[in-house]
């Protein structure tokens, strides 16, 4: 039986003397038993603080002597408390296998209740197990599979999903796709997927040898791109396009989801807008007094955007917007001078900040890209995290645009939504627009 100096005796806890034994068993090279019983307690040379009330007892100084360097120990971690009045009352003993598991010789009548209690405990345990999978199975746009992985598919693949359910008009002069979110229009060079890549083989299907794309779309916007089987329909788009931003007309419309609340349900937002570089990106930027010579220039243009709220809720809303001309990413932009976020937007939602707890427009150059910070009651609703965040798409979708006096009548075509556009939908209770079309 290992046996401890008597200058090491001072009352401590019962761990306190577990650990020992673990110590100088280690040392002896061998694992013994020895009883402990319940008024058997470690002293130490050291100033050792025992507290009756929280049951802990704390080392204040460290030994040079291995036995005795120990940290902190408690008594909470016994079975059960000691009362024997005699050192030989209730018998403790260490097991060799696990120096740190004290087993407690009990009779049948106390082992009966203890497994009763091991029993209860796991139950709570398969209980609480089963309630965390059910939140975890919850379904968000993430894990439905609901996103479109264009660096997952091949250029054969793509072509054969267009080809299937892409193609929302075709009267022999001109072709509407679908385009998905984070398919680019434009490559950045000739070995990336991209719209314009696609267009011999999708000719081919067409049989359109000369077909190119008239109105483009923004890599990260999902909606319709119109394409022209020939020059000639591809100069007439152009003219009735043209003379529509001419005499004021509004012939496409987006819908987004919103974050933010706009300060009336419909109106227009009108300001001038440039690209600027900002550290390593060019981005736009409203340009509040421009000169007159960077208006004759083009480098700020006069943009124009109406705005509807269809359905809303409380901080976020699906609103309708209408661009009279397009300029690149003018929609966010204008939105962020209402304070007002796209949904999935990790560009310009940085420029809405907060300030002393109130929504803020921060200064264009100040600010970068970044993961959109979306309010906690918002991402509950929709069964997702703030990690996740950088995963959501741009929820922004041209779902309508209308042709005025093409071919002596307007041509109006539709895009339905996405699936994951649809899924927040649902998810955040607001209104499908498509179903008043």
């Amino acid at each position: 039986m290992a046996m401890l100096p008597k200058r090491l005796l001072r009352e401590v806890d019962v761990l306190f003397l577990t650990r020992i034994h673990r110590l100088l068993s280690s040392k002896a090279g061998q694992s013994q038993h020895f009883p402990i019983s319940a008024r058997t307690r470690v002293k130490c040379l050291s100033d050792v603080h025992v507290s009756r009330r929280t049951k802990t007892s704390t080392v204040r100084h460290s030994f040079s002597n291995p036995v005795a360097n120990v940290a902190t120990a408690s008594s909470a971690v016994c079975k059960r408390q000691l009362s024997a009045e005699r050192d030989d009352d209730i018998p403790w003993f260490l097991d060799p296998q696990n120096p740190l598991e004290m087993v407690e010789h009990l009779d049948d009548r106390e082992l009966e209740v203890q497994r009763g209690k091991q029993e209860v405990s796991e139950d709570l345990g398969s209980v609480k197990k089963a309630s965390e999978k059910k939140v975890s199975e919850k379904k968000n746009i993430l894990n439905g599979r609901t996103i479109p992985r264009i660096d997952k598919l091949t250029k054969k693949q793509l072509l054969g999903r267009i080809q299937s359910r892409g193609i929302v008009y075709d009267d022999g002069h001109i072709v509407a796709i679908n385009k998905l979110a984070g398919l680019p229009v434009q490559g950045q060079n000739p070995e990336q997927l991209s719209l314009n890549s696609l267009l011999p083989e999708l000719g081919a299907v067409l049989e359109a040898p000369d077909l190119s794309i008239v109105k483009p779309l923004d890599w990260h916007l999902s909606g319709i791109v119109l394409l022209a089987r020939t020059p000639e329909a591809r100069a007439e788009v152009f003219n009735v396009t043209k003379a529509a931003t001419q005499r004021n007309k509004f012939y496409r419309k987006y819908w987004g989801v919103v974050i933010g609340t706009l300060d009336s349900p419909e109106g227009e937002i009108k300001c001038h807008l440039a690209q600027q570089k900002i550290g390593d990106h060019t981005m736009t930027v409203p340009v509040l007094n421009p000169t007159q010579a960077a208006v004759r220039r083009k480098e700020a243009r006069n943009c124009l955007t109406r705005y509807k709220v269809l359905s809303q809720g409380q901080g976020y809303a699906l609103v309708q917007l209408e661009p009279r001309q397009m300029f690149v990413d003018q929609l966010q932009v204008h939105l962020s001078t209402k304070l007002c976020s796209i949904l999935g937007d990790h560009v310009y939602s940085s420029r809405v900040g907060s300030v002393a707890g109130m929504p803020a427009l921060m200064e264009p150059t100040n600010v970068g890209p970044r993961t959109q910070r979306v309010p906690k009651d918002i991402l509950k609703k929709m069964n997702l995290r703030a990690i996740q965040m950088h995963q959501v798409p741009v929820h922004l979708h041209c779902g309508e645009m209308v042709l005025p006096r093409y071919r002596g009548r307007d041509v109006r075509i539709t895009a339905p939504l996405p699936k994951h556009f649809l899924w927040t939908l649902q998810l955040l209770g607001l209104k499908d627009p498509t179903q008043d079309l």
